[in-house]
């Protein structure tokens, strides 16, 4: 795991800018960086981000189809293992290349760096050819914590996979605001 990553954030903001505004391209896939300010510790914010239980809820609650989901810890390691159902709606480039419908699988894991939570993900859509990676940090401040998280889409399509790309970039940032935002009303 690379303890020394640093999101690629301009902004420090609760919710990000529009997501044009923060795409970065290389020509090999599409990236995009959000930070989080939460008036809550880390560990108390951690408990809920590595709580199977919650996990679970915010996804169905957010109206995904279905959710299931393994928490494994060892030492100052959590690997969490989840699945989840959605449905979305799709532009018409991507209705006869995709269902509406999708199977994701996640294995997400966290590891403790002192008072910071640093982790990864990956994301899989089943049976598709399309990826999503990210690298995180839940770091304190003086007000609480601070959420960083910068992911990208990668898509294997010939002649369109770049559109295809910043649609899922573009999805992966709406449901990471909406999961810090259900995050940040269970924290009350």
């Amino acid at each position: 795991m690379d303890q020394g990553w640093i999101p690629n954030s301009q902004d420090s903001k609760r919710h990000a800018p529009p997501p044009n505004q923060n795409y970065i391209s290389n020509g090999v896939h599409i990236a995009m960086s959000l930070t989080y300010q939460f008036s809550h510790d880390v560990d108390t914010v951690f408990a809920l981000l590595t709580d199977p239980d919650f996990l679970v809820d915010r996804s169905l609650d957010l109206g995904e189809l279905s959710a299931d989901c393994e928490v494994e810890e060892e030492g100052s390691k959590v690997t969490i293992r989840m699945t989840r159902e959605v449905s979305r709606d799709i532009p018409k480039f991507l209705a006869k290349v995709f269902s509406s419908t999708q199977t994701l699988e996640f294995v997400e894991e966290w590891q403790s760096i002192g008072d910071t939570k640093i982790g990864k993900y990956s994301c899989n859509v089943v049976d598709q050819p399309v990826t999503v990676n990210a690298k995180f940090k839940l770091s304190p401040t003086d007000e609480g914590c601070e959420y960083s998280i910068e992911h990208s889409a990668k898509a294997k399509i010939p002649l369109i996979g770049g559109k295809v790309e910043k649609f899922i970039a573009g999805q992966t940032g709406d449901g990471v605001d909406k999961e810090m935002d259900y995050l940040e009303s269970k924290l009350g």
